[in-house]
């Protein structure tokens, strides 16, 4: 049997607790940079010429000569001794240099001098965090905002953090934290909106996004995001208006596209999905997956040379396995059974795991009766693929029908007909029963079929296992 795409974001909002404009790994190659000349390090007591070495340092570190900085600071902890704030000085300036191992090292000094040395826990959680020692890159942010909670550059960082290792919990948490500190920041909402509903709280997720959309009416992810939530929850109308919004306020984005004409094709509206295709072709969206789109439209409509020629333009842009599949579809209505067979060999090559090419071309070899073997090689692969599609299935149980193996034939229809109501497939189950000799059950599916796709053949062989039945009795 045939068968027929959110990152987070960060917010640029300047608090009044001093939130920087940067990104999550600009924070501590930043925010540590302090240049703190008497009254940061009131508490060391220098020597003069341990105090000009720092005040080179400082220079040095201003005007980006890293490892002259580096050196003074090294030569002022020779003369003056070790100092925890000057540790963590110099571990921010070898993150600079992407010296991670010198710069955790110079962290735990720092954190070994002085416990509660913020920033050089902070420092620590960056450094795993570069090497991608989540777990412990959490555990030193935890205990650098567990000195300092108004540190809120680097709870947005541990936000970010939690998220990309699925503790939605604790990233929730610190979202709170800040939509609590920042109410009307925009981003916060929609971020904390998108751990809800990966955490399946679709109701407060909604709830987010539409405060997001609420604060920054410009914000097109935030319609984006409600739109694919209410498409999620089976609301279509809603879905469609937000994909809507957010088409118009950002008409170069192609998922928003993508996603707008899918709503309303399956919603059978062919017109309005191909109102949007062309919308953003015409808007410079040249993307190979839009003609595929606007091809199989055009194909429904039975306007197969306009199909035939935005499947062609999409081949031009980029020649994708999908698009070789329906092309070769559409040859098969047009009759060009060749070029069928041809396109459907291309979309296997192009792409091995194409299901539905391999299961179209097994089908189409099982009807016309030749490279039965091969055929069923090809949808015996489909149904690897995809093991729960009834109509896979179906094919497959016609192969062994073909090759006479009827009772593993049976076995695979069966199947079938628990996913797939379908006249074809009960017109072969019949099929089968009745190689097997077991009319009253031949009968059952053959009127299942006949009920469905009243077809003369299914009527002639019915009433010849009525008779064969009354003449015969049940075996």
């Amino acid at each position: 049997m045939v068968q027929g795409l959110i990152t987070m974001e960060r917010p640029t909002r300047r608090s009044r607790r001093d939130v920087k404009e940067m990104m999550a790994f600009s924070f501590l190659s930043g925010v540590l940079l302090l240049i703190v000349l008497s009254s940061g390090c009131a508490h060391i007591q220098y020597e003069d010429k341990g105090r000009n070495t720092y005040a080179y340092g400082v220079i040095a570190e201003k005007e980006n000569r890293i490892d002259d900085a580096i050196s003074y600071y090294r030569e002022t902890i020779n003369k003056a001794g070790e100092d925890s704030y000057l540790y963590g000085k110099l571990g921010n300036l070898y993150l600079r240099k992407q010296d991670i191992s010198s710069a955790r090292k110079c962290f735990f000094r720092a954190v070994r001098l002085e416990p509660k040395r913020q920033e050089a826990l902070f420092g620590l959680g960056l450094s795993y965090l570069l090497e991608k020692n989540y777990n412990l890159a959490a555990l030193y942010m935890e205990r650098g905002l567990a000195l300092d909670k108004e540190n809120h550059s680097a709870r947005m960082i541990l936000c970010d953090l939690y998220a990309g290792m699925n503790r939605l919990q604790d990233a929730a948490r610190h979202y709170q934290y800040l939509i609590e500190v920042f109410p009307e920041n925009y981003l916060f909402h929609y971020n904390y909106g998108n751990i809800l509903e990966r955490l399946g709280k679709n109701r407060e997720a909604e709830e987010e996004y539409t405060k997001s959309v609420e604060l920054a009416h410009f914000f097109w992810k935030g319609y984006f995001s409600l739109g694919l939530l209410y498409d999620k929850l089976g609301m279509k109308k809603k879905s469609i208006e937000f994909f809507e919004k957010a088409v118009s306020l950002n008409p170069s984005e192609i998922i928003s596209y993508s996603l707008l004409a899918s709503a309303y094709y399956s919603e059978g509206n062919k017109e309005k999905a191909k109102h949007y295709i062309e919308e953003a072709i015409r808007n410079g969206i040249n993307s190979a997956q839009f003609y595929q789109f606007l091809g199989i439209i055009y194909m429904d409509e039975s306007a197969y040379d306009k199909a035939e020629a935005v499947f062609r333009k999409s081949i031009e842009i980029e020649d994708i396995s999908g698009t070789r599949f329906y092309l070769g579809v559409l040859y098969d209505k047009t009759g060009e059974r060749e070029k069928m067979e041809a396109e459907m060999k291309k979309a296997i090559e192009l792409d091995h795991n194409n299901a539905a090419a391999l299961n179209y071309l097994g089908y189409t070899y099982l009807i016309q009766d030749r490279n039965i073997q091969e055929a069923y090689k090809l949808i015996k692969k489909a149904c690897e693929i995809e093991p729960d599609n009834g109509a896979f299935l179906d094919s497959l149980g016609w192969a062994y029908y073909k090759m006479g193996k009827y009772h593993l034939a049976v076995k695979y229809l069966e199947k079938a007909v628990e996913k797939e109501k379908d006249a074809e497939v009960y017109e072969h189950l019949g099929y089968v029963y009745l190689k097997l000799k077991e009319y009253e059950r031949a009968l059952l599916w053959f009127i299942k079929a006949y009920e469905i796709n009243r077809k003369q053949d299914i009527q002639k062989i019915m009433d010849e296992i009525r008779k064969h039945i009354l003449e015969n009795g049940t075996d």
